[in-house]
C-alpha cells in the first residue's frame, strides 16, 4: 500500500511550519501545465472573486447510520495549507489527475460536519490500494469540506472507502458522540477525457481580483457548512459585525439544547462566516467579555460547538438571570483552516467586535 508523499513530507516536518518547508516544497510540488490561470494581480486581504470556476464529478452518495458521506472530484488545482496565520501554498504536481473531496454531515439533522476526520482508501484498476488523509478546505463553491491532489494510476475502475472519524467538537445536544471510525463505499471511473470535459469558466478580467465571491454550488442532498442569515437566526441577535473580513453574529438565549436550562443562565453564540455565501469559519480560538445587569459576568473562551440550528459556531453558557447588555469578542487564533482561491488573503487579521 502506497502513501501520499506529499503528506507524509508534510506531517513529518511537524512543529517546524510550513514557513520552514516552503523550500523543499518546490521540488515536491512542480506546477504542471494547467486549466488555471494565473492568480489575479493585487489580491485584497479579503474575499475575492477567484480566476476561474470549475464543475465536478458525484463519485456516489451513501449515508451509514447517524453519518451521510458525498464523494466528488474535479480537476488538480493550487491551494493554501494554514498554520497560525502563515500560508504555504500547494501547486498542481505533474502526476497530479484528480482533487479529490469527501463532505461528511449528520443525516439526522442536515449539519455539516466541518470537523470530522475523514481517510480515503481507493483500489486502482490494478489492484494496486493507496491512502490520502486530505486536508480540511474552506471554498466558495463548497465551503468546508476535505480535499487533496491525487495521483490515481490508469485509467478504468476505481473502489474507494472513506473512513470518517466523527467530529469531537461539543453538540448542543448534550449527547455523547461515538469515536469509532465510520465507513462508506464507493466505486467510480476514472476517464481523463470525461474529466477534460467538465465545466470550466475563466472569470473576466474586469471581475477576478475584486472583493466577493461567486456563488455556492447546488449540492441536493448534501450538507453544505453554511451558517444561518442574520435576519432568519434562530437565536436572538445581540449585534453583528465584520472583522478580518469575515462576518460575526453573536446571539443570546436563556434556553439552548442541554447547555442551558433558563434558571440563571444564559447562552451566547457567536457565529464566525464568511461574507457573500455565510460558510461557516471552524477551528478558530475566539474568546469574549459579557456583560449583564451592570457589571462583567464572563470573561473566558468560547467553545466550538455544533448545533442543528445554528450549525458549528462558538459558545459559552454564562451564569446570569440578567439580560444580556453588551459582549465583546475576540478572534486570538485566525481558522486553521486550508483555503481554496478566493480564500486564501481573507480571515487573517481580526479587530475586537463589540455588540
Amino acid at each position: 500500500m502506497r502513501e501520499s508523499s506529499r503528506r507524509a513530507f508534510l506531517a513529518a516536518t511537524g512543529a517546524a511550519g510550513l514557513g520552514a518547508t516552503a523550500g523543499c516544497l518546490s521540488f515536491l510540488e512542480t506546477e504542471r501545465a494547467s486549466r488555471e490561470p494565473p492568480l489575479p494581480d493585487d489580491r485584497p486581504n479579503a474575499a475575492y472573486v477567484p480566476s476561474h470556476v470549475e464543475g465536478m464529478e458525484m463519485a456516489g452518495m451513501e449515508t451509514r447510520g447517524r453519518y451521510a458521506c458525498a464523494l466528488t472530484y474535479t480537476f488538480p488545482h493550487r491551494f493554501w495549507l494554514v498554520r497560525d496565520a502563515d500560508t504555504d501554498r500547494v501547486n498542481v504536481r505533474g502526476e497530479d489527475d484528480v482533487h479529490l473531496m469527501a463532505s461528511v454531515w449528520d443525516a439526522e439533522t442536515g449539519t455539516a460536519l466541518p470537523t470530522a476526520s475523514p481517510e480515503v482508501e481507493y483500489t486502482d484498476p490494478d489492484g494496486e490500494r493507496s491512502t490520502v488523509t486530505p486536508w480540511q478546505m474552506l471554498s466558495q463553491r463548497m465551503g468546508v469540506h476535505h480535499g487533496d491532489n491525487v495521483s490515481l494510476g490508469p485509467e478504468g475502475n476505481y473502489d474507494v472507502t472513506v473512513r470518517v472519524v466523527p467530529s469531537s467538537t461539543r453538540r448542543s445536544s448534550g449527547e455523547s458522540v461515538a469515536t469509532d471510525p465510520v465507513e462508506f463505499g464507493f466505486s467510480f471511473t476514472f476517464d481523463r477525457s470525461a474529466l477534460d470535459e467538465l465545466s470550466f469558466e475563466d472569470i473576466p478580467a474586469d471581475r477576478e481580483g475584486s472583493e466577493g465571491a461567486v456563488e455556492p454550488m447546488e449540492m441536493e442532498s448534501v450538507g453544505l457548512s453554511q451558517a444561518p442569515p442574520e435576519d432568519s437566526f434562530p437565536i436572538s441577535v445581540l449585534g453583528r459585525g465584520e472583522t478580518g473580513g469575515a462576518e460575526l453574529v453573536v446571539g443570546t438565549t436563556s434556553e439552548f439544547g442541554d447547555l442551558a436550562a433558563g434558571d440563571g443562565e444564559t447562552y451566547v453564540a457567536a457565529s464566525l462566516r464568511t461574507p457573500h455565501n455565510d460558510f461557516v469559519l471552524p477551528d478558530a480560538s475566539l474568546s469574549a467579555t459579557v456583560d449583564a445587569g451592570g457589571e462583567r459576568v464572563f470573561d473566558n473562551d468560547l467553545e466550538p460547538t455544533l448545533d442543528a440550528d445554528i450549525g458549528y459556531h462558538y459558545g459559552a453558557v454564562v451564569s446570569t438571570g440578567e439580560g444580556v447588555e453588551n459582549a465583546t469578542v475576540s478572534v486570538d487564533t485566525p481558522p486553521q483552516v486550508s483555503r481554496h482561491e478566493g480564500y486564501e488573503t481573507a480571515f487573517f487579521e481580526f479587530s475586537d467586535v463589540s455588540v
